[in-house]
């Protein structure tokens, strides 16, 4: 009989210890402190405006508005931020989703920046517009969106990443820390796999990429209903910004699931079925466990999501050779928004 209360005892404290030693490893102000955050992108020196030698055919939509030749760049004289890990568990991560399935050059349709404070469990969201007037190395002002679709037939997908990120991190002028990269095929698997989401929607709207209506309520989404719901814009009052805030409540939502207690159990094959129908990402699975356990533990107002100040203007696009639509962001409303909330 004591030999019996002793076996279990032994079992017990090797299991508070193992408990102790995840909570040790996986909380997220812990996890993050304990890493050396790697830096797949820091700001460039000024990019040239200069117009390319070659132009290229692609598909657009121009509208008649206020046209305007001002440059997209931050002042030069905005201070870099460089990434110290020894000092702070602060990182920003970049979330790219290319309008493509698979197999076919991209552009990228959702640009998402975190720039997240574990200790404090606060994240910050960015929203930039795919429509962004940026300027682009060896090409000039055009699209942010332009960035990964011109690298990636140049380079291969690789380069394609690469050339995305460092147009956001020159655009905010900040570092980027950690990428994930999917694309439609990805995303509409892997929603289906975790059994749908549910998300609030505030009022009718009209899905033009099924073409069916979805109604105002609290409603459950497969991985289809869910992709259309987060690009469509065209039947939103504020458009691509109202897009944007859709695309966070997925997120919310996805975060939700995966940490609901029936879920726990099922939690690594999940996160394993993520990363593969992820094209990309530089997180590992312990990174996006504590992502995840950041997610959970945090309320509405723990998470501040902004969107690019600026404006929409007409103006000639060096690849298109023709006037486009863009986002023209405010230089100086940007560097505020990015020194009071991204530093």
């Amino acid at each position: 009989m004591k030999r019996w209360k002793l076996c279990v005892l032994t079992v017990v404290v090797f299991a508070e210890a193992g408990l102790g030693l995840l909570y040790r490893y996986l909380e997220p102000a812990r996890h993050f402190e304990m890493k050396t955050h790697p830096v797949v992108a820091a700001p460039s020196v000024a990019v040239s405006t200069d117009l390319p030698s070659r132009s290229m055919l692609l598909p657009d939509n121009p509208t008649t508005v206020e046209p305007s030749n001002a440059s997209a760049a931050l002042p030069a004289d905005m201070p870099v931020q460089h990434a110290n890990p020894n000092e702070s568990t602060v990182f920003n991560a970049l979330v790219l989703g290319l309008d493509t399935t698979s197999g076919q050059t991209a552009r990228t349709d959702v640009i998402l920046l975190a720039h997240v404070v574990p200790a404090e469990k606060k994240v910050h969201l960015v929203s930039v517009p795919r429509d962004t007037r940026v300027p682009l190395p060896g090409i000039g002002l055009t699209k942010i969106n332009h960035a990964h679709f011109v690298a990636e037939m140049d380079g291969g997908k690789k380069s394609g990443t690469e050339a995305a990120i460092q147009a956001v991190s020159d655009l905010l002028q900040i570092p980027v820390h950690y990428y994930v990269k999917t694309n439609f095929a990805g995303f509409v698997t892997f929603i289906d796999t975790i059994g749908g989401i549910d998300v609030d929607i505030p009022q009718d709207m009209w899905l033009s990429m099924t073409r069916k209506p979805l109604e105002a309520g609290s409603r459950h989404l497969d991985g289809l209903t869910a992709l259309a719901f987060v690009r469509e814009r065209y039947s939103l009052e504020d458009g691509d910004f109202g897009r944007q805030a859709d695309q966070m409540k997925v997120m919310r939502a996805v975060v939700q699931k995966l940490l609901a207690p029936e879920k726990l159990t099922e939690l690594p094959g999940l996160l394993k079925q993520a990363k593969k129908e992820l094209v990309d990402t530089n997180l590992t699975d312990s990174d996006l466990i504590s992502l995840a356990w950041l997610f959970k533990d945090m309320k509405s107002q723990d998470i501040k999501y902004m969107q690019i100040p600026g404006k929409s203007v007409v103006a000639a696009d060096p690849l298109v050779r023709s006037p486009l639509w863009y986002w023209e962001p405010d230089k100086e409303r940007l560097k505020e928004l990015v020194r009071e909330n991204l530093r």
